[in-house]
C-alpha cells in the first residue's frame, strides 16, 4: 500500500478529509471519486494504492503474534497502522472482488473504515454498470465517504443525502447482495 495522490480543497479553513483506499482497476474510481468530493463537496482526500489486501492482512496478523508473544516489550504496529494513524479522517476502500478481501484489514484501521466491493452476481455488459450494480463506481465511493464523514460529526447527514440526489441514487434500491 501507498499514497498514490492528495486532492486538496482550497479557500475554506476547516476542510474534512477522507482516506480513500482502491486496489487494483477501481483506483480510477477512487481517484475520480476524490475531484467529485472536492469539487462538489469542498473535501479532500488521500488516496491510497493497494496492492495486496492478503499482505496487509498477513502483516497485521504478524504482528498481532509477535505483539502477543512479546508482552514485555514495546508493541509494534502493523504497516497499514503506521500509515494510516497520524491521517486526517476516515478510511473507504473499493475492489472490484469482494467486501470481505478489504474486511481483512478492518482490525488494523485506527479509524471509521467502510468497505465496497463487488458480492454476489452481475448482471451487466459493461464494467461501468457493473459497478454501479453492485455500488462500487466513483459516486458510491463519493457517497460513502460523505457518510463515513457524517459518521464522524464531520459534515452533517444532509451532505450525504445532497450527494445521493445530486449522483442520482437511489437509496431504496434492493441490496445488490440480494438481487
Amino acid at each position: 500500500m501507498y499514497l498514490l495522490d492528495s486532492v486538496e480543497t482550497k479557500g475554506r479553513k476547516k476542510t474534512p478529509r477522507v482516506q480513500l483506499m482502491g486496489s487494483g482497476a477501481i483506483l480510477n474510481e477512487v481517484r475520480a471519486a476524490a475531484e467529485l468530493l472536492k469539487e462538489d463537496f469542498g473535501v479532500a482526500s488521500d488516496i491510497w494504492s493497494v496492492t495486496s489486501f492478503n499482505e496487509l492482512a498477513r502483516d497485521g496478523l504478524h504482528i498481532e503474534r509477535w505483539n502477543r508473544l512479546h508482552p514485555d516489550d514495546t508493541p509494534k504496529k502493523s504497516y497499514i497502522t503506521q500509515c494510516l494513524e497520524k491521517q486526517q479522517g476516515p478510511v473507504v476502500s473499493s475492489t472490484d472482488y469482494i467486501k470481505l478481501l478489504s474486511e481483512q484489514v478492518r482490525a488494523y484501521i485506527p479509524k471509521t473504515y467502510l468497505t465496497l466491493g463487488t458480492d454476489g452476481f452481475g448482471r451487466s455488459d459493461t464494467r461501468e454498470k457493473l459497478r454501479s450494480h453492485f455500488e462500487v463506481d466513483r459516486y458510491y465511493v463519493a457517497v460513502t465517504a460523505l457518510a463515513a464523514l457524517a459518521r464522524d460529526g464531520e459534515v452533517k447527514n444532509d451532505v450525504v443525502l445532497e450527494a445521493m440526489r445530486k449522483y442520482g441514487i437511489d437509496r431504496n434500491k434492493t441490496n445488490p447482495v440480494l438481487s
